[in-house]
């Protein structure tokens, strides 16, 4: 309910009786609606106006709201990348060679890498392994995540 707050709010007889209202005026014309503002005194214009304006209101208070929670998020997800502490290069090593020996594909690149006296990067290593954490397959630290 937006048109209450405070104590008001969490009162069902009040809720109840604001469903009501807000009924009947559904289920009248516009005609009779007009009608009903001419005998209270009131501008049509005016009353549209401030309807429109509290229905923009709550757009924007619920907009903020929503940017307000996305910086929460973004905030969030920066500290966990930057308090994540890196993995050592030879559990690196170790994770990527326990998930080559169940893929050709990245078994195959490990050791073409290999072959030509190179080796993987670390920034390769990196690499693949944020892609694992990415599909959920290995946790921060590289240890395998049980579906």
């Amino acid at each position: 309910m937006g048109c209450v707050s405070g104590a008001e709010e969490n009162d069902p007889t009040l809720n109840q009786l604001i469903d009501e209202t807000v009924e009947d005026l559904m289920k009248l014309s516009d005609a009779e609606l007009l009608a009903e503002l001419a005998a209270e005194g009131a501008d049509p214009e005016a009353e549209a106006q401030s309807a429109r304006n509290a229905i923009a209101a709550g757009i924007a208070r619920a907009g903020r709201a929503r940017l307000v929670a996305a910086r929460t998020a973004v905030d969030r997800d920066r500290t966990a990348r930057i308090v994540r502490q890196p993995v050592p290069v030879a559990l690196r090593a170790s994770i990527l060679e326990r998930f080559a020996n169940d893929d050709p594909k990245l078994k195959s690149r490990l050791t073409m890498a290999a072959r030509n006296g190179e080796g993987i990067t670390e920034q390769e290593m990196d690499s693949i392994l944020a892609d694992l954490r990415e599909l959920g397959v290995i946790d921060d630290e590289g240890n395998p995540i049980e579906r």
